[in-house]
């Protein structure tokens, strides 16, 4: 199955844990459920991978690589250019 790639600017719906490519540009994501998990990696097997953080307002600091939602979903994400 090919991994699906996220665009900056539209809203995408993430099943719980399918792996998805992030833009290969700084990135501000938001999410609007603040509960939700996330995890990303650099390789699209998640052989190594690290927890996101979301802060208290749903948003979280992203660059390349992949993320996968690990809570219910699906969960709504917006991308949004980081200057």
């Amino acid at each position: 199955m090919p991994t699906e790639a996220l665009t900056i600017g539209d809203v995408h719906n993430l099943i719980q844990n399918v792996v998805y490519a992030l833009p290969a540009t700084k990135c501000l994501l938001y999410c609007s459920t603040v509960a939700a998990t996330f995890q990303q990696s650099d390789t699209v097997g998640f052989t190594v991978n690290s927890p996101l953080a979301l802060t208290a307002a749903g948003q979280a600091e992203v660059a390349g690589g992949f993320i996968r939602c690990t809570s219910a979903g699906p969960v709504g994400v917006y991308l949004k250019r980081d200057h």
